[in-house]
């Protein structure tokens, strides 16, 4: 009986000491078992993760950002590596949220992947998922651990690695108490959306300039429509909108992105490629607009002689419409309109992939390519509207009734040369007002008697 009994004694203290130093090994297969509750993987991780902490800091730990992104994946550098064999590492840990009132919550580190880096030194790299603050509330209490207005909150990542051969006891690589910054996706979207309305607004009240000897005055948030904003005299410019909204776009996903990092992304090749491209149209849209309104020499100088030039410009706080945006003289311009939808289908891509992120938005070669296609046919139907011919036409028709109304001595036949004038002069005011963005009164419609009259004759 009493060899029984020391045999039992003997073997309860070896069931012990070998419990006691495969802690690390009960511990990797509870964090393999998904259906172990979370609070319980806490509690069997606990242990091994804070002998390990306390016997072995000998690695150099490296996050990708000051700030980690919840509720994405992101990694940890462990270098020099751990194993050729990552198979074989078994990662624990738990985050811990320290809360204002007193009082610590856990949660238990998930895993995604280990790799193994083949870098100078070498070096493992640990893929896991970064909680949100609000997982580590009591479902009971239905509370709520995160405020919109904070933008971080602090936690405190206990991490250890141990060798999880099959064969043996598990060895622990190292540990470290590693505190961390997790941002908060809501307090992010509130501050680009506060960013992208702050900036729009300025450019909405840039454009509120007052004529020449008024105030400048509030008229409503017409002004801060978008057909407003992109267009000079009261004309909607697709081109400069197109470039408007590429740029609010770009620049809100860059501080959102800043918001949840704390970093300035990298912006993609093919986003850049898209900016170009915007950008070369509005240069090109323009330089064509610009040399359609070169006049010939003696047209220009007999303007010049009426006093168009002198007259004042259009108001640049009119407001514009947004039909203007896909007429040209009048009439629909299929080119705006291809414009308008490739833009519409491009911008929308962009937010949906900015979000997560910038350096790693591809846009196709194809879409690219009649993105630059759309540019180029409205540049190109831009230039080719040709409104300065008919311009010149009036003009000239109008230098020829100036001369023969000179030289007439019958009131009667004065008379209706004067009303021809005046009808020709209209029609050629309206085309003048839309190229170059000058309102003409009454007044300088009228026949001028006193004149200049050494003009070219009609061709």
């Amino acid at each position: 009986m009493k060899t029984i009994v020391c045999v039992l004694a003997c073997w309860l203290a070896m069931n012990s000491v070998h419990g006691a130093e495969s802690a690390a090994a009960d511990a990797c297969a509870a964090r393999l078992a998904g259906t172990v509750p979370p609070a319980m993987q806490v509690t069997r991780l606990r242990e091994p993760v804070e002998q390990a902490i306390a016997t072995l800091d000998n690695a150099q730990l490296a996050l990708p950002s000051p700030l980690l992104a919840s509720g994405t994946i992101s990694y940890l550098d462990i270098s020099p590596a751990l194993s050729e064999q990552t198979s074989q590492i078994c990662v624990l840990g738990y985050f811990e949220l320290h809360l204002a009132r007193g009082g610590v919550r856990s949660l238990p580190l998930v895993v995604e992947s280990v790799r193994t880096l083949n870098s100078t030194p070498h070096a493992t790299r640990v893929y896991f998922r970064v909680p949100h603050v609000n997982d580590f509330s009591d479902p009971a209490k239905r509370e709520n651990l995160d405020n919109w207005w904070e933008r971080e909150h602090g936690l405190q990542l206990k991490i250890a690695a141990f060798d999880h051969s099959a064969a043996g006891q598990d060895r622990p690589y190292f540990g470290r108490d590693l505190a961390i910054a997790v941002s908060c996706r809501e307090a992010s979207i509130i501050g680009a959306c506060i960013f992208a309305i702050l900036f729009y607004v300025v450019a909405g009240l840039a454009i509120m300039r007052p004529a020449s000897g008024q105030k400048r005055a509030w008229s409503g948030v017409g002004h801060l429509l978008p057909w407003n904003i992109a267009g000079a005299n009261g004309h909607a410019s697709l081109s400069q909108l197109q470039m408007l909204v590429f740029t609010l776009i770009v620049a809100t996903l860059l501080f959102y992105q800043w918001m949840r990092t704390g970093l300035l992304q990298e912006i993609s090749t093919d986003l850049l490629y898209l900016i170009g491209i915007s950008t070369a149209g509005t240069a090109a849209t323009q330089v064509a607009t610009s040399i359609r309104k070169d006049l010939d020499p003696a047209v220009y100088q007999y303007v010049q002689e009426l006093g168009w030039f002198t007259a004042p410009l259009a108001n640049a706080g009119s407001k514009a419409s947004a039909r203007g945006l896909l007429m040209t003289n009048g009439r629909f311009d299929i080119y705006k309109f291809q414009m308008l939808v490739f833009s519409c289908v491009i911008a929308a891509y962009v937010i949906a992939s900015g979000a997560k992120e910038l350096g790693n938005i591809q846009i196709s070669a194809t879409l690219l390519t009649l993105m630059g296609m759309s540019q180029g046919a409205y540049v190109g139907g831009r230039a080719a509207a040709d409104a300065l011919t008919p311009l010149q036409d009036q003009l000239r028709g109008m230098q020829s009734l100036q001369l023969r109304y000179k030289a007439c001595r019958d009131t009667e036949v004065g008379a209706e040369l004067s009303r021809r004038f005046r009808l020709a002069a209209g029609q050629a005011a309206s085309l003048f007002s839309n190229m170059f963005g000058r309102v003409l009164p009454d007044y300088m419609l009228e026949m001028p008697l006193d004149a200049a009259l050494d003009a070219p004759q009609e061709q």
